[in-house]
């Protein structure tokens, strides 16, 4: 039986403590024709010495460096790393994620000649108790949009890809600073028709959540990963225009509503003058009269550094044509 190549591709920085168990995780798998690509983005512990263990002691596992051309990021060392590649298929994973031992299998049995990707569930893993919660996974016809509205969750390691599907196109994108494989899944999915894709109901992954981390994150306001939300949201806004989905519309016009406030709470006047510039001129066509409101009382409350909730509650409810 033809078992094509898989190239596994990880990222990491500083990862010395959790990317041995990570890459264990991968020698032990029940599927065998697999490449292993650690694209390391700079780091100064002892990342190298650990990976390199695992490539004295396995050919099939390899270490590279982020070229110094490139821009310093994970997503960059996701870029090289397919750039390198030798497989026909191509599985992104992260250097503090486990593998089940039949993750690759289960995936490559489930590849028929049309399908151009198959995308499995994990579990949500806590490693501190090894308490584990289900990644919600819904078989679905309607990927892109419910996707979008993460109805159902798909994360970095759940997806294999035909290798074919992704050459010619635009992959992670360098600025990104966060929500980057989201963006980039957001863009393959749309358009891929159901005998694209396959989704099968198996748990083959554990994707490590790292609570104190999280919770700093979401409790203070980065102007980085906001302005990085905002570009995610307006290609997808424009994106259910193009497919007339009005679920998919309200709801992401409702995220860039409440962005818009958050923005200019936080005087982050960069990310409120871009959503008043190229977001609310776009309800024009939709309702002139309260696209033209948005757009004067937007600019009044960037001039005034005053943020009424009013209007927030106001526009939140508002319905278009």
């Amino acid at each position: 039986m033809h078992q094509p190549l898989v190239s596994i591709i990880i990222p990491t920085y500083n990862r010395a403590y959790l990317i041995g168990e990570t890459l264990e995780s991968i020698w032990s798998q029940t599927y065998s024709n697999w490449e292993c690509i650690v694209v390391d983005d700079g780091s100064n512990d002892e990342t190298e010495t650990v990976v390199n263990e695992f490539c004295e002691k396995d050919e099939r596992f390899q270490y590279h460096k982020r070229p110094s051309s490139l821009l310093k990021g994970a997503n960059s060392c996701r870029n090289y790393g397919f750039e390198i590649s030798a497989g026909e298929f191509i599985n992104w994973f992260d250097s503090d994620d486990i593998m089940l031992d039949d993750f690759l299998e289960k995936k490559i049995i489930a590849f028929l000649p049309e399908i151009q990707f198959v995308i499995s569930s994990g579990f949500f893993w806590d490693s501190k108790n090894n308490s584990k919660t289900i990644v919600k996974m819904e078989p679905t016809d309607n990927l892109y949009v419910d996707f979008t509205m993460w109805k159902i969750k798909i994360l970095t390691p759940s997806v294999l890809f035909r290798k074919s599907f992704l050459v010619g196109k635009e992959l992670f994108k360098p600025k990104m600073q966060r929500g980057q494989e989201t963006e980039l899944f957001t863009r393959l999915f749309f358009g891929c028709n159901s005998s694209d894709y396959k989704i099968i109901p198996e748990f083959g992954f554990l994707y490590r959540q790292h609570e104190d981390a999280k919770s700093a994150k979401n409790s203070i306001y980065n102007r980085g990963f906001k302005e990085s939300l905002f570009y995610y949201l307006f290609q997808n806004f424009k994106r259910s225009e193009q497919i007339k989905s009005n679920d998919l519309f309200y709801y992401l016009y409702r995220k860039l509503i409440k962005l818009f406030f958050a923005a200019n709470q936080n005087q982050h006047k960069e990310l409120t003058n871009a959503i008043i510039r190229d977001f609310f001129p776009l309800l024009i066509r939709h309702n002139g009269i309260k696209a033209f409101e948005m757009i004067l009382i937007g600019r009044l409350m960037g001039l005034s550094k005053k943020t009424p909730y009013f209007f927030r509650n106001r526009w939140l409810k508002f319905k278009f044509n």
